[in-house]
């Protein structure tokens, strides 16, 4: 395990570089940086940077980062690459395009995003043939740039990839050997699957971790702070460990949708005390 990470879009009310310097104070050893526009929640957080920066601003971002000791752990670049309209599926995406422009040009290793939501009728296989198409023109673009992309599993209605099966389906097509995992098991552990078994089955594919709670099923579920959910971390944690992960924890907390309060200070000093704390005891 490298350390500690959080998603920026905690922050949100923040610079970027003021995030840094937030992480850095708390005891963390990495950000990920979001450039999302619209997650499924309200209000949505603005993102700390997007892939109209230009060279200067990607310096200066990159080399803050270091100056604070804190390294750029990821881009987290969602969007819906599976969208009914042709334009608005091209325009998507290109957004992931740039966010690994982007992420090449500030030595970050990874862009994690996903397939998206299936928001017309439609056969399922066509959303397939959509998400497939885009995937292997970005693997490709990633693969040139020195960056791997992270597919994460999203449990939301209607979302493609949403579970195990559907994510192992997409790993295993011809062309995509090349995408990475993000594992966030708050999404597996709301559609069923058991989040052990998941993390086992995804292997060496795993590259990244969101510390999220869930509890429920996906059609009346909640992600709550750490430690108040159903997921067992502690075993989680001390399997990844112990066998070996090499990559990033990473805070990410969207409990503020459940009505939890939105106290980024306090979430960051508990989510390190909770993960800690379980690193201790193992």
């Amino acid at each position: 395990m490298k350390g500690l990470s959080c998603n920026s879009g905690l922050l949100h009310t923040y610079s970027v570089e003021e995030s840094i310097d937030i992480l850095a104070d708390q005891g963390y050893q990495a950000i990920d940086i979001s450039l999302e526009l619209a997650p499924p929640f309200i209000p949505p957080p603005k993102p700390h940077m997007d892939s109209s920066a230009d060279a200067g601003r990607r310096r200066a971002v990159r080399d803050y980062a270091r100056s604070a000791g804190i390294a750029i752990g990821a881009l987290n670049a969602h969007t819906n690459v599976i969208h009914g309209d042709p334009e608005v599926r091209r325009q998507n995406t290109e957004f992931v395009r740039g966010g690994l422009q982007l992420a090449s040009d500030m030595e970050v290793p990874y862009v994690i995003s996903g397939c998206g939501v299936k928001l017309f009728y439609g056969w399922e296989s066509t959303y397939w043939e959509w998400c497939i198409e885009a995937m292997r023109e970005l693997t490709a673009d990633a693969e040139r740039l020195g960056v791997m992309i992270l597919i994460e599993a999203a449990s939301p209605y209607g979302s493609l990839v949403h579970n195990l099966a559907r994510l192992q389906r997409l790993l295993d097509t011809d062309g995509l050997e090349g995408l990475g995992v993000l594992f966030d098991p708050a999404h597996y552990h709301v559609r069923g699957d058991s989040v052990l078994d998941a993390y086992h089955a995804l292997g060496d594919r795993v590259k990244h971790m969101h510390a999220k709670d869930a509890r429920g099923n996906s059609e009346n579920f909640g992600f709550p702070p750490l430690g108040e959910g159903e997921i067992d971390f502690a075993n989680l944690i001390k399997t990844m460990v112990n066998g070996g992960f090499s990559g990033y924890i990473s805070i990410e907390y969207e409990a503020m949708a459940w009505g939890y309060p939105d106290e980024p200070l306090q979430v960051l000093a508990d989510g390190k005390a909770f993960v800690d704390g379980i690193l201790e005891r193992s």
